[in-house]
């Protein structure tokens, strides 16, 4: 029975006993283009043949500041490979065993990603105050030089992820590191410039302070929306208390409660509720008030899957000893718990 349920609803979201449900389907969910696994693959190599480069070169010239802008490379090259696996590994059917299919996969590698990043900054954080304390001289125009093929390739490779970035969490996070890189990749350039022709050797472990900071700012910026997608948070931008109202003013609807909204990857928010309604009681009824919710949260909000639960309205409230999360009005006139789910 539990296979041939999973079979049914694939995409039910745990933890509900519903009755009479239906399952529509709002706008069609996002699938990435052919050619985004390739392209990623193609930066990805581009991206690997430069840190090995630039990590040689800034051995040679006692850089840190081109071995940390290296170190970030790295990162996004690991980065540009899990956003890769993440493509293709989405495009997997859902199955008995894993009902939402593969979606969250984008999300795992934005969480791991964003986590690497944060341990490279604190390590290029550390190796800065080492070479404050203990500076030693760098060599200038070598700096230079590596520092403007890396803003070069960044650029391109940045122009190259901007089009999916537009849909795709997975493929903005590696679009802004690697137009991070680009602008860090600007910041070496200039330090190569002062200590060229300076000599202010501080200039070097000053870039690379400014480098680790703004990879643990857009890192963190990643973490977060990560780990609220994996805590079934609220989508990113939806105004949850101007959804409820929308779905009040639905013909014959009266009340709405049981509220969940989450975000299961990019672009695909699912939704399940129940609905009080006005005397409906035929199949056909019922059908068009779902029909008519559905287009609602489609429309105006880009809900990609909703469960809806019709119910005759005052029967909710003695079921919320045995399920807290039953009957629980987000909309209600407790403050307290307006975004509690």
């Amino acid at each position: 029975m539990g296979t041939d349920q999973a079979r049914i609803h694939p995409h039910e979201h745990p933890g509900h006993d519903h009755g009479q449900e239906h399952h529509p389907h709002g706008p069609a969910m996002h699938v990435h283009g052919p050619a985004e696994g390739p392209m990623l693959w193609l930066c990805l190599l581009m991206t690997v043949a430069f840190v090995v480069g630039e990590s040689i070169a800034g051995y040679v010239s006692h850089s840190l500041a081109l071995v940390s802008d290296a170190g970030h490379n790295f990162s996004d090259a690991f980065a540009l490979g899990l956003a890769a696996y993440a493509i293709w590994i989405s495009k997997r059917p859902a199955n008995a065993a894993k009902t939402y299919g593969y979606h969250r996969a984008s999300i795992l590698t934005a969480l791991v990603n964003s986590t690497t990043l944060l341990v490279i900054a604190v390590l290029i954080l550390i190796e800065a105050a080492a070479m404050f304390l203990h500076p030693h001289p760098v060599h200038g125009k070598l700096m230079m030089w590596v520092a403007g093929a890396s803003v070069l390739m960044n650029t391109v490779i940045a122009a190259l992820l901007r089009g999916g970035a537009r849909e795709s969490m997975n493929l903005r996070a590696a679009y802004i590191h690697m137009a991070g890189d680009a602008l860090s990749a600007a910041g070496v350039l200039i330090a190569g410039w002062v200590v060229a022709f300076n000599g202010w050797v501080y200039a070097d472990p000053l870039v690379s302070v400014l480098i680790a900071l703004f990879i643990a700012w857009t890192s963190i910026g990643v973490l977060k929306e990560a780990v609220n997608v994996l805590l079934e948070g609220t989508p990113k931008g939806l105004d949850l208390d101007r959804m409820i109202a929308a779905m009040h003013r639905v013909a014959r609807v009266l009340t709405v409660h049981d509220v969940h909204v989450w975000t299961v990857s990019d672009s695909l928010d699912f939704l399940s509720a129940h609905v009080g309604v006005d005397n409906a009681r035929s199949m056909e009824e019922c059908d068009a008030i779902v029909r008519d919710v559905r287009d609602l949260l489609g429309r105006e909000f880009h809900i990609a899957h909703a469960t809806i639960q019709i119910e005759s309205t005052g029967i909710c409230c003695g079921e919320t000893d045995r399920d807290p999360l039953h009957c629980h009005d987000i909309a209600g006139s407790d403050p307290d718990h307006t975004h509690a789910l």
